[in-house]
Parts: C-alpha cells; structure tokens; sequence
C-alpha cells in the first residue's frame, strides 16, 4: 500500500524526493548559536529537516550515572532556548524536529511543536515510550540499530494499536569501522530495507535509512535503493571530543552530499525507456547521428514491387525519414517513381500499399 506522510507541508513517501535530515544529535554540545549554525548549514546544502536530541537527564539515566548526567547538563537547552531554536528553524525554512530520549522529553517535545518525533534505537523495545510517542498523534521514524526483526515487528505494532499509523522506520547502518573496514561494509546490510517493504508495506510503514557509517560513498548506495528518507550525522568541524565526530559530515562537505544525492535520484529515473530531447522538444544532436533512418539500398526502378533487399537503414538520422520500424510496412509496397540508392525514404514515393500485420506503440518522449 503505497502512502505518503506529511511533516507540515512537506510529503514523505512515492511520488516525492528522498526527505534528506541533517542529524544533529547532540554535536552542538551545548552551544546555541552552534545549534543555529548547524540548521542553518543545513539548509543551505538542500536538506529538509534537522534531528536533534532532547532529554530530561535525570529520566534518562539512573542517579548512579553522575557523569552520564552531568554531561548531559551541559550539553541541553533550556525550554525557551528550544522554542527559539524552533521559531529560527522556521524562519529559515528547514523542518526541525526532536529525538526525546526519555518520557519527560516526549511530553516537552510536542509542547515545543516537534512536528514529527524520532524514536532511537535503544526505545524499540520499550513498550511504555513506544505508547506514549504513539499517542501524541505526530509521524514517527524509527531507528533499528541492533534490533532484531521480531522487536522491529513488536515496535511497529505496538505504535499501531496506540494510534500511530505515520510510521517511517529506518534502517541503520552501525555506528562503526572505517572506510576502508570489511565491517563496515558487512554489516551495512542495507537490503534490510527491502525486508521492511516487504514486512510492513502493508500496514502502510515507510521505509528509508541512517546512514551511519565513515564510508564518504555508502550514503549513494543507500539512495539508489530509494529510501523515503535519510538521516546523516552532521557536525560543523571534526575536532577531538565532539558527539559522533567520526560519523559525521563536516558543514563544508554537505551541500556536496545533498547534491550527490539527488543525482543518484535524477539518475534513477522512471523505469521507462524515452526518447531524450532538449528543452524544445528536439533531438539532441549526438542522438540525431547515431539514430539510423530507412533508405534505399540500392537504385529501385519505377513501378517495382519493394523487396527486402531494397530497403536498408543508415546513418545519419535525418528529419522527416521513416522511423526504422516502417519498414514492413513498405515491403510488397509499389514505387511511384525511381528512387536513386541511399536516398532517404518517405511514403509518398510508394503506392499500393500491404495490409500491415500488426501496429506499432507510440514511443514516448522525455523533455528536459
């Protein structure tokens, strides 16, 4: 069952571009006008949205985790510095939306105008964040790293019976290796996707992917299998210490990412063979001389019953000669004057024409 899901004005789904987040996470560490940075570079290389995290530490971690809690003090705003990061996000038109990390931040999260939430990767299996995120009534994507298919099913129907039918469940890449790894690439395992299609298309679940790895070329794999939507890590300068440096793509890199990415989009195409033309309707020159029109092959008297032998095809294409499948339809033709070898041919030089045996499809055309 092919859908669409709508972030604001925004579809998700068949029929659009892959949906292209900017994950910010929590590279910001802290720092505003870092977060305003990033959204901004974000926008500016062509990505729709922005994913950052929010948590109540306290609910996120167990009081024992001091150090856990301490740093994700310093690395929150406050609720009215999210309210100004949202308001900015709007001003510059990409659509910022929240991971809440904990139960605390899933309410915040929709006071603050999240218009889509994010579930990460350790929250599949947790029933009671999986209810209350379905019952805020917003689209949904999910992580699955380290899911197995059973909990991935148990998380989609668990969203489902609380309410939630938007479901964007992405697949993700391990946040590990290098480029040159075996193992980045072995457990990549990107087909994972189509076994989602498969699994869930039915309940309307889309499908698309997080591409987590330091590969500078997997994420171009990744859209050639034509996921709804890819997250990429983002950061505005690799430096020692920052949130998921590794994985992540430096502002300066990203507008040539996004643009990769939508070739590959572009170079997908329709799944129909088309006659390419320029902009006016015409056949690009290139094509016009490899392109072959029907002429004869040798001098044909006048009043002569056309044999195969007296027709062949030939470059260059020339406007006005008969598309190459004409031929049939001129064999046992009668010749209405004398026709010198290699000279173009059109119908008007024949008569008595057979009964065609069968008719041709129209060939479609393609501007661009």
């Amino acid at each position: 069952m092919e859908r669409n899901i709508y972030v604001g004005k925004r579809g998700i789904g068949p029929g659009n571009p892959i949906f292209i987040t900017a994950e910010i996470g929590c590279a910001h560490m802290g720092d505003f006008e870092a977060a305003k940075e990033m959204l901004l570079g974000a926008k500016k290389a062509g990505c729709d949205g922005a994913d950052l995290f929010l948590e109540h530490p306290e609910d996120h971690y167990m009081a024992s985790a001091e150090n856990a809690i301490r740093e994700w003090r310093k690395e929150g705003f406050s609720p009215e510095q999210w309210r100004r990061l949202f308001s900015y996000a709007k001003e510059i038109d990409i659509i910022m939306y929240l991971t809440p990390l904990d139960l605390t931040s899933v309410r915040l999260a929709v006071e603050l105008g999240s218009p889509m939430l994010n579930i990460n990767s350790d929250d599949v299996t947790n029933l009671i964040q999986l209810e209350l995120v379905a019952s805020m009534g917003l689209p949904v994507t999910m992580h699955d790293i380290n899911a197995t298919l059973a909990e991935v099913e148990a998380a989609v129907q668990t969203l489902n019976m609380a309410g939630c039918k938007d479901i964007t469940l992405l697949h993700s890449t391990l946040e590990s290796g290098d480029e040159d790894s075996d193992r980045l690439y072995s457990t990549s395992n990107l087909k994972v996707m189509e076994t989602y299609r498969s699994a869930f298309s039915d309940r309307g679940v889309l499908v698309g992917c997080v591409e987590h790895t330091t590969s500078n070329f997997l994420i171009y794999a990744v859209a050639a299998m034509e996921p709804v939507l890819i997250s990429k890590h983002i950061i505005v300068k690799h430096e020692e210490g920052a949130p998921d440096t590794e994985i992540s793509v430096e502002l300066k890199s990203l507008q040539n990412m996004v643009q990769n990415v939508r070739y590959v989009e572009m170079a997908l195409g329709s799944g129909s063979n088309c006659l390419v033309t320029d902009t006016n309707g015409e056949m690009l020159a290139d094509f016009k001389y490899r392109r072959k029109v029907l002429v004869a092959a040798r001098d044909i008297p006048e009043g002569k019953l056309v044999e195969k032998g007296d027709i062949v095809a030939k470059r260059p294409w020339i406007e006005g000669g008969l598309h190459l499948w004409k031929s049939r339809e001129l064999h046992g033709a009668k010749t209405r004057r004398f026709i010198h070898k290699d000279e173009v041919l059109d119908f008007n030089m024949f008569e008595q024409f057979p009964t065609a045996q069968f008719q041709f499809p129209e060939v479609e055309k393609r501007r661009f």
